[in-house]
């Protein structure tokens, strides 16, 4: 099995928008299950609660041709609202299912705390090895919580 991550935490800052999400897990390609979405959502919304801080997960079946998912990933971060906009705390996970990529695109002002090379990191010897072995939500909850220790 070949894996092709596209790798870095970069984004542009927050705009202002009238669009807020509602859900912290967005995963329209059914890779986890109700609960697992549910559990993650608790575990982010905690979080966000303690912090301020907000993570949000989206799981899509595939991009468009020649799309680069950091560049999707960041825009729908931006669309969505992901982060304080004074503050811009957010941090998006996204994964593309079929084309087998994942990127973690981060606010500005996340950035100043968890840097490109650790989301490179997280990604290689977390996310990686648990969706190797067809193990996407312990992926995604190890990454998280890797993600919430790096940032506290």
């Amino acid at each position: 099995m070949v894996l092709c991550f596209f790798l870095g935490c970069k984004s542009p800052k927050n705009k202002a928008t009238t669009v807020s999400f509602q859900s912290f897990v967005i995963d329209s390609s059914d890779l986890f299950s109700k609960s697992q979405r549910d559990s993650l959502t608790l575990k982010i919304l905690d979080y966000e609660r303690q912090t301020t801080n907000e993570i949000a997960v989206l799981i899509i079946d595939s991009l468009l041709q020649d799309q680069s998912i950091q560049v999707y990933s960041t825009n729908v971060a931006n669309k969505l609202g992901v982060g304080k906009l004074e503050k811009d705390n957010g941090l998006i996970i996204t994964i593309s299912k079929y084309d087998r990529q994942i990127a973690i695109s981060t606010g500005l002002g996340t950035e100043k705390t968890i840097s490109d090379y650790e989301c490179k990191e997280i990604i290689e010897s977390i996310v990686v090895p648990h969706f190797q072995k067809r193990k996407y939500y312990e992926g995604i909850d190890r990454a998280i919580d890797s993600l919430i220790l790096l940032w506290d």
